[in-house]
Formats: C-alpha cells, sequence, structure tokens
C-alpha cells in the first residue's frame, strides 16, 4: 500500500484534534510512534501513540501509564 499525497492529508485531517474551544490537541511537534495490530492478514489496524503526553496526568493528579 503506497501513501498517497490524497491519503496522507486525509490522515492529516483525521489526526487534527482540537478541544472544544479550538485548542490543538496533538502538536506539529509531539512525540508520535506508530504501530500495526490485529490477529489476520486482513485484519489490521494503525495506533498511533503521543509519547509527549506519556505517562497521562489525570485530573486528580496521579499518573497513568496507558
Amino acid at each position: 500500500m503506497k501513501l498517497t499525497d490524497e491519503l496522507i492529508a486525509e490522515i492529516e485531517c483525521a489526526l487534527d484534534m482540537r478541544k472544544k474551544n479550538g485548542d490543538v490537541i496533538w502538536g506539529d511537534d509531539d512525540d508520535i510512534e506508530v504501530q500495526i495490530a490485529g490477529v489476520f492478514a486482513n485484519d489490521k489496524f494503525i495506533v498511533i501513540k503521543n509519547r509527549t503526553k506519556s505517562p497521562v496526568i489525570s485530573s486528580n493528579g496521579s499518573a497513568d501509564n496507558q
């Protein structure tokens, strides 16, 4: 599978996550990790982890490693 410019643009649009007030959640300079998961050859999905935000600090102040 080739990553065409059109497919890359669609992925960028899907990952343009923002808060309700419009603030960006993931920045362009965040450290991300891409993984492939799935059990069967034709049943795969992409996992994108934001390493910049790991460990996640919950609202009660404790660290949650995900």
